[in-house]
């Protein structure tokens, strides 16, 4: 029987984004109060700075779609927007659908960063030699390091993974409002039960059991490994220094001074296994691929380009972005199932909502899709 009812089968996946937002705020709390640490400052600093974002990403959006339009011969854009806008959220049902996750991620997101910096008060790190020496295995012996760098060991090749791998952030808040506004009702769903998903079970729960630092804390928390990353983190700082300003060697020495000194704020955290970079940049990859090839040729080359940043900039150990990557696939599929199981996804066949383009990209302002 499907959850949510006939005219609001919407409800069944918003009730899962709120239980598990609440859950995650919950334990940012409690944990918080347990270690002393303000959870209430670095919750409150998280949500507000990005629901400060929101109205900009939402005119950003907007101009995207209304440049789109004219690209594909619409004489009146802005108005062809706005029919669809109406479109759109027409219903109760599909403007909370819409603007629910605008609402709850970043209090999810919130939740989230509070308690990756709690990590090492409750589990110290003690899983490093684990994933470096695993890592080393799937590569024959090599450190992944070393593969990277005799492709990409260039300074311009470097940068270059640097900035992409920086481009995560504000990629992850332009997304999140596409895909609210502009996704396929099934689409929209999965991707964000899977996003929410992903945070709670491989963000935090994951985290918390397999803690670890990554390869360019390895020296500075004594690892019987670190000696195979000096020489990465020596290229690194000299590339930095040679006036490539990577963005790497700066928020690390951020977070390692936070950590250190037992500083809170936003950003900051020291968390390695599984990797959250490679998990939401596998999930794009998976909802890419339902967009037509072009899409899903991006996705899995931004994933691919993640992964390989990930350890090239000596975030990574190898094996935090193919566990993050497995962990994500599996939690994609039983989102899929429980969409399927619950009704969701024949009721969305029965009333669609209108999306700017066809999937394929034909020039087609509107079109009604699943």
């Amino acid at each position: 029987m499907m959850i949510g009812g006939r005219h609001w089968p919407e409800l069944g996946w918003l009730s899962i984004l709120l239980a598990l937002t609440t859950v995650v705020t919950g334990a940012a709390f409690a944990l918080g109060r347990g270690a002393h640490v303000p959870a209430a400052d670095i919750y409150l600093l998280y949500v507000s700075r990005i629901w400060l974002l929101a109205p900009v990403l939402l005119a950003l959006g907007g101009a995207i779609a209304s440049v789109i339009l004219l690209a594909r011969g619409e004489q009146r854009p802005l108005h062809a927007f706005r029919t669809y806008c109406n479109e759109r959220l027409n219903t109760h049902a599909d403007a909370a659908a819409s603007f629910g996750p605008l609402l709850l991620l970043p209090l999810l997101m919130g939740g989230f960063g509070t308690l990756k910096q709690m990590i090492p008060l409750y589990n110290p790190f003690s899983w490093d030699d684990i994933w470096a020496k695993l890592g080393q295995t799937l590569c024959f012996g090599w450190t992944p390091w070393q593969l990277t760098h005799a492709v990409f060991g260039s300074p311009l090749a470097t940068v270059f993974l640097d900035r992409l791998y920086l481009a995560w952030v504000p990629l992850l808040f332009l997304v999140v409002p596409c895909v609210a506004f502009a996704a396929p009702r099934l689409l929209r769903a999965q991707f964000f039960l899977s996003f929410a998903g992903a945070f709670v079970l491989i963000g935090v729960v994951g985290a918390f059991l397999f803690s670890s630092a990554g390869p360019c804390f390895a020296t500075l928390i004594g690892t019987r490994s670190a000696g195979n990353y000096v020489e990465l983190m020596s290229r690194l700082h000299a590339i930095d220094a040679a006036g490539y300003n990577l963005s790497a060697v700066h928020f690390q020495n951020e977070l390692w001074h936070a950590y250190q000194q037992r500083e809170f704020g936003f950003g900051l955290g020291i968390s390695a296994m599984p990797s959250m970079h490679n998990a939401i940049a596998f999930l794009y990859a998976l909802a890419a691929s339902r967009l037509g090839w072009k899409m899903a040729a991006l996705g899995w080359t931004f994933a691919g380009l993640i992964l390989i940043g990930s350890v090239h900039l000596g975030w990574h150990y190898l094996s935090d972005g193919l566990v993050a990557w497995a962990a994500m696939y599996g939690i994609w599929q039983a989102v899929a199932w429980y969409l399927r199981v619950s009704g969701f996804e024949q009721a969305v066949q029965v009333r669609p909502v209108p999306v700017l383009a066809t999937l394929d990209g034909q020039r087609v302002p509107i079109r009604l899709v699943a």
